[in-house]
């Protein structure tokens, strides 16, 4: 095992780890006070470093100031920012000017700009979130061309907070861009003014401009959304495929998502590659170090320059360069001197999984690596008795691959070991199999990565050529493919951390923007009601069923509107349902219609109920239709052609009135029907009242979620509204200020915990 006294010695080795832990110190200091007790901590260390005169003590009091000066100053300048938003309305309207340097998953925006001047005396080199501009070219005289890496611009416009997480396990994307130095994003006004290219940015300007044409190569001659073709340039160029997707599931459940990511393993792979033909080609050792490190940080600048490929090309560098000067490097030397580096040009970075699992990974390789090499060496040995001269050459060949198996084994567990814990935190997941499927796998991507680079050559030479060594290459990732949903289809491959509440016991009620709405029932089979539009689905929806690995078997459709029902169509690929509700069939929504066309295309079972239908979700649980628009006569409005449902849930009920209005309303009570509910979930009519007083009193609801969007005027929740639900003792939970609302049923207990303000959970009781 390994012993204190074995971790000293390797720790003994690298010096540079006392200032690696101050400056990670520094940086927890600055994350939290900013640059306040700078100088007193700064007259401190220097009084410690003078009374114990030590070097490692000097190195760690010096990285601790230094990094609390540098992170702690940039978050100060944050704050100086979000603290010049009017504080009433968190707005702000500015001119400023700045440098493009993130262009958004597309190239099309969000754009990431980094302040170098404004009209508002505030602190430079802030980055600011810029929309993107497709957003708001209605308002423009024509469509705005994309802006790219490395422009000058100058934009107008409103500053705002970047919108927070309002709905359960999605993408908290105030959280990374607060990492990113961002935590404010601005709407143009225009089309902002490109007044040149930061010529400091223009090597890496040129090199991302190469990779549209490297993109094409690479995959020339194979069907460009085939598996194997978005494999490929996952694999290559770091680009995803659409999700959800079963290849990402497979991936991520045997342990290898991380191939989907240009990160120090294919920076790494990139170099070997270039190391090995140099070498082939017997050029000098220190041409070859040279131009090793030069292939990879073009690399890193073609696929994006992300903050894990620019890591490793530093990673690389310091620990290449050591054989320049004729010294051997150690890689837990090199992995401390690169992390001091790169956390005092960014101390965010330290918060991050991607730093997190970089570094984490490499300590682990560095420190357990050797460790598991000596506890397998059994399986590389031969019998002791017998002289290495008398092998045959099979017994030498099968000798070597045993060695080769016991060193793979020995760095894939201790990467496993290093990896695992934080994959459990930040992602809740644990991936045993990965320390089998990973040897296979890397070997498979190295090979996915010569063939493209191969491939790209031959191209470049003669087309036809390069398409064979594409197909090739297709082989290879199809391959892979099949051998990550192998290993991750495999009896206890992985294991996921539960969400908290047990499956089938929830409804969540998603906060959909501009009015739209989603609702996702838990119960049975699971239900989608609704959807929102297509990007709102993605955006919103699909996080949070993805986090739950859920795939609902049911759809039901309120109203033929797009901010409802847009995104059915995508649910009909994602899921595959089996029925569907629908209020009819000849409501002239093209979205609507090209879901009704999809779904009979793909044997989803599209029923119409009828008014007092019921249908049985599981023992206790059932649904109460108690407004059919397929017995209305014309077309109507959308929002009054909507079915209006009740959820008989063990005993309590939940009305979804989707965007039923006035009209709906006064059908609804001169039905004479008991329209009773504990708990209402409403949208809210486009062009007409929603909720009368005579409504709700027949209703006699405890609580009602409600959206609010602020056009058109029907759209807002009204003071008269308000007033009618304060008379009525009813609980509103508001979506624009409460965010998503989640309903569990525990013990008899209905609990309502709205996503913002945690505090003001409502629990009802029979």
């Amino acid at each position: 095992m390994l012993s204190s006294r074995s971790i000293g010695r390797v720790f003994a080795r690298c010096p540079l780890w006392s200032l690696l832990i101050g400056v990670i110190a520094g940086v927890l200091i600055g994350d939290h006070y900013g640059t306040e007790w700078w100088w007193q901590v700064a007259v401190c260390a220097g009084l410690l470093a003078l009374i114990f005169r030590k070097i490692p003590v000097s190195l760690f009091l010096s990285g601790l100031v230094l990094a609390q000066g540098f992170h702690g100053r940039e978050i100060a300048h944050q704050q100086r920012w979000v603290q010049a938003l009017d504080p009433e309305y968190q707005t702000k309207y500015i001119k400023l000017k700045g440098v493009i340097i993130d262009t958004g998953a597309r190239g099309t925006g969000p754009y990431l700009v980094k302040v170098t001047d404004s009209d508002q005396n505030l602190p430079t080199g802030v980055r600011v979130q810029l929309s993107s501009l497709s957003k708001h070219h209605t308002f423009m005289q024509e469509k705005p061309e994309p802006l790219e890496y490395g422009d000058r611009v100058s934009v107008t416009g409103v500053l705002t907070p970047v919108p927070i997480l309002r709905n359960p396990h999605g993408f908290d994307r105030a959280r990374w861009l607060h990492r990113q130095g961002a935590d404010l994003t601005i709407q143009p006004e225009k089309s902002p003014d490109v007044e040149g290219v930061s010529l400091f940015r223009i090597p890496v300007r040129m090199m991302s401009q190469w990779r549209i044409p490297l993109r094409d190569a690479m995959t020339a001659g194979l069907a460009s959304e085939s598996q194997e073709a978005q494999l490929i340039r996952a694999v290559v160029l770091g680009e995803r495929p659409p999700q959800p997707s079963a290849m990402l599931d497979d991936f991520r459940n045997s342990g290898t998502l991380h191939v989907f990511a240009v990160s120090g393993l294919h920076v790494g792979m990139v170099g070997t590659i270039i190391g090995l033909l140099l070498w082939f080609l017997r050029v000098p050792r220190w041409m070859l170090i040279t131009l090793t490190i030069l292939g990879m940080a073009m690399y890193a600048g073609i696929t994006g320059l992300r903050p894990p490929a620019v890591r490793a090309v530093l990673m690389a560098a310091v620990f290449l360069s050591g054989f320049l000067i004729l010294r051997r490097p150690t890689l837990i030397n090199s992995l401390a001197a690169s992390a001091v580096a790169v956390l005092l040009w960014d101390g965010h970075q330290l918060f991050t999984p991607g730093f997190q699992l970089s570094y984490g990974v490499l300590l682990a390789l560095a420190v357990l690596a050797g460790m598991w090499a000596r506890a397998l060496k059994p399986m590389a040995e031969i019998d002791p008795f017998m002289p290495h001269l008398l092998l045959t050459p099979w017994q030498e060949r099968m000798l070597n691959g045993r060695k080769w198996l016991k060193n793979s084994i020995s760095i894939s567990l201790a990467a496993w070991m290093g990896s695992g814990p934080l994959m459990w935190f930040h992602f809740g997941i644990i991936t045993p199999i990965a320390v089998i499927a990973g040897i296979p796998l890397m070997v498979m991507v190295f090979l996915i990565l010569a063939f493209a680079m191969f491939g790209i050559s031959a191209g470049a030479v003669w087309q036809p050529m390069g398409e064979t060594v594409n197909r090739t290459n297709a082989l290879i990732a199809k391959a892979t493919y099949s051998s990550a949903a192998f290993f991750a289809n495999l009896p206890g491959s992985h294991w996921y951390r539960e969400q908290g509440v047990a499956s089938g016991n929830r409804i969540i009620v998603f906060d959909i923007p501009q009015g739209g709405g989603a609702s996702f029932i838990d119960l049975g089979g699971g239900i989608l009601l609704d959807s929102g539009r297509r990007d709102q689905l993605r955006h919103h929806v699909l996080p949070t069923l993805n986090a739950l690995h859920r795939s609902p078997d049911s759809l039901i459709v309120t109203h033929a509107e797009s901010g409802h029902s847009g995104g059915m169509s995508q649910c009909l690929t994602n899921f595959h349902p089996k029925q569907a509700l629908i209020p009819r069939t000849d409501l002239r929504s093209p979205t609507y219609q090209d879901f009704l066309t999809q779904g009979t295309r793909e044997d989803c079972k599209l029923v119409i109920p009828r008014l007092g239908q019921v249908f049985q979700i599981e023992p206790g649980v059932h649904m109460e239709i108690l407004h059919a628009p397929a017995e209305l006569d014309g077309y109507g409005l959308a929002d009054d052609t909507g079915l209006v449902i009740r959820l008989h849930w063990h005993g309590w009920k939940i009305l979804f009135t989707g965007d039923a209005g006035f009209r709906t309303e006064k059908r609804m009570l001169s039905s004479g029907m008991d329209l009773s509910a504990d708990v209402i979930v409403m949208g809210r009519n486009t062009g007409d009242f929603t909720g009368s007083h005579e409504f709700y009193q027949r209703i006699a609801p405890k609580a009602i979620i409600t959206t609010n969007y602020h056009y058109p005027a029907h759209e807002r929740i009204s003071e008269d509204w308000l007033k009618i639900t304060e008379t009525l003792d009813i609980k509103v939970y508001d979506q624009k200020q409460y965010g998503a609302v989640t309903i569990t049923l525990n013990d008899g207990e209905l609990t309502l915990s709205p996503m913002l303000k945690k505090e003001d959970i409502l629990t009802l009781r029979h």
